[in-house]
């Protein structure tokens, strides 16, 4: 179903959930009833590839429906209709086709999600929400891929290039970007949680778990178990934020 290092994707968070509740299954003394109950179900079973197939499928439809609407009226009305908007929601419909692919697929590696960053650059410059969509979904993106560096003497060049190509992105696109309001900003709450929750997994990563646990070989996969759940959160966030700027997309006349 996943990756050796988990994808940050829907999978890693039902594996993630199945783990935790495995563990409260042993540890928590449920009733007996409630127990002969769920215990066939603890843990969680993993998914076949026909299932997993057909989720992705279903994760498709929306951008089916709306491309074909976006076609039959720019064929039935191709006089009134702007050109403009079938452009863009070719654009955005490849934006959540990919990111659906990435969230739902069968053995996403995580390097997958590149397919869905590249082609919002395309989109990053023409509105707010779709630079602030880039934005999150690049720095979620990317910082899970950060422990395929794993070795000691790239740790300052890989967290160097990082933060300078992410701060050389917010910048330019904050200058650029059309706004709704003249003192609106690209980063909101949530981009700020995301910073120091991200801030906080790499000095997990990088010092304390190198340092408490791996001496004694504990925990010895917490660090990408971590990484991979909390961008998967994010990423979940940005892949139903890519449906509704497709969406607005597709009924804007």
């Amino acid at each position: 179903l996943v990756h050796d290092y988990w994808a940050a994707n829907v999978w890693a968070l039902y594996l993630f959930a199945s783990r935790v509740a495995t563990v409260a299954f042993r540890r928590i003394p449920f009733p007996d009833d409630i127990r002969s109950l769920v215990q066939p179900f603890i843990p969680f079973p993993e998914p076949i590839p026909g299932l997993v197939a057909i989720i992705l499928l279903l994760g498709l439809v929306p951008t089916m429906i709306y491309a074909w609407k976006v076609g039959t009226s720019s064929l039935k009305r191709w006089w009134q209709l702007n050109s403009f908007i079938p452009a863009m929601f070719f654009v955005h419909g490849v934006v959540f086709s990919s990111f659906s692919a990435f969230m739902l697929g069968f053995h996403v590696h995580e390097k997958a999600i590149m397919t869905a960053i590249i082609p919002l650059t395309l989109l990053a410059t023409t509105s707010c929400y779709s630079a602030r969509l880039f934005i999150r979904t690049s720095y979620l993106g990317i910082f899970a891929l950060l422990p395929l560096l794993f070795r000691t003497e790239e740790l300052l060049l890989k967290v160097a290039l990082y933060v300078t190509w992410l701060s050389g992105a917010i910048f330019t696109l904050d200058s650029v970007v059309p706004k709704a309001k003249g003192n609106e900003t690209l980063l909101t709450l949530f981009d700020y949680m995301a910073f120091f929750i991200m801030t906080c997994l790499l000095l997990f990563m990088e010092v304390i778990h190198p340092i408490v646990f791996l001496p004694s070989g504990r925990l010895e996969f917490l660090p990408l178990m971590a990484t991979s759940v909390a961008c998967g959160i994010g990423l979940l966030y940005c892949w139903m934020e890519s449906s509704v700027i497709m969406i607005v997309t597709a009924t804007k006349r």
